[in-house]
């Protein structure tokens, strides 16, 4: 009635509207209500689903917006960058040493998606012949575009002669769930502590909404803007097949050969870690760690020369080792995952899915080892979003022996490897109050 009243003299869209409640009528209570978790403005969400409606990115004519950094290659000469605009259709990246004198400048490409309604252009461009340990400037957009120029941003590339720090999350959401963390991490980026970020899966909660993952991308960009954000696709992201996770970021194997070549698992290099950022996911939502992608992983692990990178850190979103649920990896290890990353002596695993923190001491087939001699395992999906985190653990001593640490506070974690490479420490933070809750070296 609502349909035919309020449309009357635009069929158009009477049209539409009765072709919603038609998808509404047949959707059990039980699948509406979870519908409704997912946070969508309903009408609007089912109908950039159905392809009915458009969500655009951004407004029209606006300067590009969710600009990030990443690691594209392995070449540390080269720093990735992208950007969104709603119809831009040029890709420019101005750079250089000083920020009155961008004299260098690189064309990149665009590409876009229209699954859910989306309506936007995805820019990519690369920063090259970079010199480390040097600060560069720089602004992204076109002359050509009325669009033009973002603000002029910086990021200093890598040196070889000082600490590291990394920071790794999981689980954060485009919502005011991750305001803490995400001041946090601003707050460290501000004060020269922290070089990079690892976000190993479940990024924005969009779930399909594409202007959450909009809100999302904006809402990390004073972060983004000035150190590298590396990725790993969750169980959030498993839409489309995963179309807009492999849109919207820039990972190493899309410029050159490395991994599986559309942002799912990859490789890279910085200070003295080697990462093997691999995928845990299926396009149902399902856990799966496939044939091809193992074979990928063990020769990379197997090739790491330790001399150079003698840390070895291996991320994916989904949990092998959960201290209430010894169920949670089973079909993981099955398919050989905890095994290559046991055989190749991989020093730390990172992981998230499971809204709480936990480490465990070195552990393999639920048996706790020496230091040294297997793994450590550190789940961190507590860096917040509308899920909520895990409600309380039992008391430590109840917990398996090789359980090290469990936190429900929500948080994000620092790795620091030491100028010389031989330590690394791991600090995982209350976001809120920034106090240090678990620590090891």
């Amino acid at each position: 009635q609502k349909c035919n009243s309020n449309y009357t003299t635009h069929p158009l869209k009477k049209k539409l509207c009765l072709e919603a409640v038609d998808v509404f009528v047949q959707i059990p209570p039980g699948i509406f209500a979870g519908i409704d978790s997912l946070a969508w403005p309903i009408s609007l969400g089912v109908c950039a689903t159905m392809n009915h409606c458009k969500v655009n990115c951004c407004v029209e004519n606006a300067p590009p917006e969710q600009i990030h950094l990443s690691l594209a290659s392995t070449d540390h000469t080269i720093m990735g960058v992208s950007w969104v605009t709603l119809s831009g259709q040029n890709s420019k990246v101005k750079y250089g040493l000083d920020k009155n004198d961008l004299s260098m400048m690189n064309t990149g490409t665009t590409l876009t998606y229209t699954q859910a309604g989306w309506v936007g252009q995805i820019h990519r461009a690369v920063m090259d012949n970079l010199k480390i340990n040097t600060r560069y400037y720089y602004q992204v957009g076109s002359d050509e575009d009325a669009n033009g120029w973002s603000e002029i941003y910086s990021f200093q590339t890598i040196s070889p002669h000082r600490e590291i720090n990394y920071a790794h999350i999981c689980d954060m959401a485009y919502d005011e769930w991750s305001d803490d963390t995400v001041a946090s991490l601003i707050e460290l980026v501000d004060n020269g502590k922290l070089d990079v970020i690892v976000h190993s899966g479940d990024i924005s909660y969009a779930d399909g909404y594409m202007p959450h993952f909009d809100d999302f991308m904006n809402k990390i960009q004073p972060i983004a803007t000035r150190i590298p954000y590396q990725v790993t696709p969750g169980n959030h992201e498993f839409g489309y097949n995963f179309t807009a996770y492999k849109a919207r970021f820039f990972m190493p194997g899309q410029i050159d050969e490395n991994g599986s070549g559309d942002n799912m698992y990859y490789n890279w290099d910085y200070g003295h870690v080697h990462f093997t950022s691999l995928s845990t996911e299926s396009p149902i939502d399902t856990p799966l760690f496939p044939r091809k992608e193992k074979l990928w992983a063990e020769k990379d692990m197997k090739t790491v020369i330790r001399k150079k990178t003698p840390w070895l850190i291996a991320n994916f979103h989904r949990p092998l080792y959960c201290a209430t649920d010894d169920d949670c990896g089973r079909l993981l290890m099955k398919q050989g995952l905890e095994e290559i990353i046991y055989k190749n002596k991989v020093d730390l695993v990172l992981v998230g899915h499971v809204h709480s923190f936990e480490r465990t001491y070195p552990v393999y087939n639920f048996t706790k080892y020496e230091d040294g001699q297997a793994p450590v395992y550190i789940m961190q999906g507590a860096s917040g979003n509308r899920e909520g985190n895990k409600g309380s653990y039992p008391p430590l001593e109840e917990l398996p022996d090789w359980v090290a640490a469990a936190y429900t506070n929500i948080g994000y974690g620092i790795i620091t490897v030491s100028a010389d490479g031989s330590t690394l420490s791991w600090n995982f933070y209350d976001s809120k109050t920034r106090t240090i809750l678990d620590t090891a070296t």
